[in-house]
């Protein structure tokens, strides 16, 4: 399956992206949304024992405005990357403004060997060239670090109909995820769970919340923990 994409269609995703984060806080699923308790909650996903983070120097390749990066005061160094980070209108600050790059995934402006710990949460289906970011991220992790990956996955039959989701420009079922990782990581861990919204019964009477309705039937959520393994002494 190609991993590449024209940019004619990935400026088109970038647009869809600006227009989901300008207006998220609207929209009827993510009102009130709790940031501290999902992102606790999805730390939870990927296995990691307590305090995993503490002392790190981690990257959020693809943060978004309210990426994990956020909430990880203990790690030593909090690198957020992001191509649209600056048209962002309600970004979370961190405490350096410097260590905010705008930048694509495919060329991190970043040292070999210089991250311990790097996050792709919901952003490699929304780049240019996924193996390409991958490679680039195996190049800044140091031997042994880690990569947390979640995206989201789809049955088989379904892949053939999302060219109709402009937002993202890739999708895989859960095993092509994982293979996809497994070309440049050790995956240890590979965990999908459905999809939940948490659309409140109230609001089932209105017809913008019925495509989360549907989709949770249909899309899943794959986390993966894998890491750059130590090259073996000669």
């Amino acid at each position: 399956m190609p991993t590449t994409v024209s940019e004619r269609r990935w400026q088109e995703a970038q647009k869809h992206e600006r227009e989901f984060w300008a207006r998220w806080r609207q929209m009827p699923v993510y009102q009130g949304f709790d940031l501290d308790g999902y992102w606790a909650g999805e730390r939870e996903r990927f296995g990691l024992p307590p305090g995993f983070f503490s002392g790190l120097r981690v990257l959020d390749v693809g943060c978004g405005p309210v990426g994990l990066i956020h909430f990880l005061p203990e790690a030593a160094l909090r690198l957020r990357l992001d191509p649209l980070l600056l048209d962002y209108p309600d970004r979370l600050p961190l405490a350096d403004p410097q260590l905010s790059l705008v930048a694509e995934a495919e060329h991190l402006p970043l040292s070999s060997g210089t991250v311990d710990a790097c996050i792709c949460f919901n952003a490699l289906d929304h780049m240019r060239e996924p193996r390409a970011a991958l490679a680039e991220v195996h190049r800044v992790l140091r031997p042994g670090g880690a990569l947390l990956v979640m995206v989201h996955s789809f049955p088989s039959w379904l892949l053939p109909l999302l060219w109709a989701d402009r937002l993202h420009p890739h999708h895989w079922t859960h095993a092509a995820a994982a293979d996809l990782l497994a070309s440049r990581f050790r995956v240890e861990r590979a965990v999908r769970v459905r999809r939940s919204f948490g659309v409140p019964p109230a609001r089932l009477r209105y017809p913008s919340v019925w495509k989360y309705v549907a989709g949770q039937l249909i899309l899943s959520i794959s986390y993966f923990t894998a890491f750059r393994d130590v090259p073996l002494a000669r």
